[in-house]
């Protein structure tokens, strides 16, 4: 009898479960991207991680932000970035951390695994291309205010296009 309660409990391991923060739609925000978000952009931007509710709810919302930009680039068939884009823009980052060493060092100690953080420099470049292509064209080439009204015209297209989903917050403390 021993040995066959033994058969059901050996099978049975343990699993570490992710925390869906954000639904939107069909698709899932998770905690552990929450936190990845906030440790991304602590590194790029030479700052202390800081995990306080502001902060938090500050990287969901660009996540809802990537989410939303990533579909319209999907719908529309806005190409990828090429991998040698991808190899130069990182190569960028890197000069700003005075070297691969530096960098590496860095993502060490903000606990980022090097391939995670290529595929956020990947969605990073995408994203700033197509809002490039997408709304600055609007304005003149002449215009001094390029940057808030490129700005602005993203902001009125995120409000819009968060209408076209269902977000749902199940972290609370997120919206």
């Amino acid at each position: 009898m021993l040995a066959i309660l033994g058969l059901f409990v050996l099978p049975l391991e343990a699993a570490i479960v992710d925390r869906i923060a954000i639904a939107i739609g069909h698709r899932v925000i998770t905690e552990s991207q929450i936190d990845e978000e906030l440790r991304t952009t602590a590194l790029l931007n030479h700052r202390a991680l800081v995990r306080d509710a502001t902060a938090r709810r500050d990287a969901a919302d660009r996540l809802i932000q990537q989410f939303l930009i990533q579909n319209e680039t999907e719908l529309s068939r806005y190409p990828a970035p090429p991998a040698a884009d991808v190899d130069a823009y990182e190569r960028q980052v890197e000069a700003d951390f005075q070297g691969r060493a530096n960098l590496e060092r860095e993502l060490k100690a903000y606990d980022l695994d090097p391939e995670v953080f290529r595929a956020h420099l990947a969605r990073l470049l995408e994203t700033m291309r197509f809002i490039e292509f997408r709304f600055r064209p609007e304005f003149s080439k002449g215009d001094t205010d390029v940057d808030r009204k490129t700005d602005e015209a993203l902001n009125v297209w995120l409000e819009e296009a968060r209408k076209r989903f269902n977000i749902v917050y199940l972290d609370k403390a997120l919206r």
